[in-house]
């Protein structure tokens, strides 16, 4: 058992250590954006915030979820398929529409404060990784550029979630869960404004 869950853990830390050595080691094309700026732009930038508080909070209320291996896993999944879609594809506007769409339904999750299932939370994940991927920025569509975008924003979003999902809930934890719905029900109001806006703006 012991050596399955090594293996486990060893299969998705080499490829973020590749990422790492090739982000830290090699100089970026972009000279805009620094690695401190990359690190930072899912809590910069709005349209990546308010999915990934969501899901934060949503899984702060499921006591059986971890920020483990698999999380990390699906999270980076998702990054990499949002950025690529970024880069790649011409969205136009669409990716900005749909980070407060996840956003919408994570934070309903909250503020309904329901047991869910692993799956949905899974899915939550990879989703949140596709909403941030597809909003990041980068200067150029370098492969070096690339993967540092990538691993700045994965280590910042994991953190986030780690940070969110296991601090320490107060003793009398009554009004932390009132506040919980409370801020998921804030997160709701202003995604819906926001996709009503971009809606707007399609127009």
């Amino acid at each position: 058992m012991n050596s399955q869950t090594n293996i486990s853990k060893l299969f998705w830390q080499l490829p973020l250590t590749y990422l790492g050595l090739i982000s830290m080691r090699v100089p970026a094309n972009a000279h805009q954006i620094g690695f401190g700026d990359q690190l930072l732009q899912p809590v910069t930038l709005f349209h990546c915030l308010l999915p990934l508080l969501a899901v934060g909070l949503l899984s702060r209320q499921q006591p059986r979820v971890q920020i483990n291996g698999l999380v990390a896993l699906t999270l980076g999944l998702g990054l990499t398929v949002g950025l690529s879609c970024r880069v790649y594809l011409d969205l136009s506007q669409s990716q900005l529409i749909f980070a407060p769409i996840i956003a919408v339904f994570a934070g309903s999750l909250v503020a309904i404060a329901r047991p869910i299932s692993e799956v949905i939370l899974y899915l939550l994940f990879v989703s949140l990784g596709i909403a941030i991927g597809a909003n990041l920025s980068l200067e150029t569509t370098d492969w070096i550029d690339f993967a540092q975008t990538l691993f700045a924003a994965f280590i910042g979003s994991i953190t986030v979630l780690h940070v969110m999902a296991t601090t320490a809930v107060p003793a009398s934890g009554e009004w932390h869960r009132v506040g919980l719905r409370v801020m998921g029900s804030w997160i709701f109001a202003c995604a819906i404004m926001v996709i009503a806006l971009e809606l707007r703006m399609l127009t």
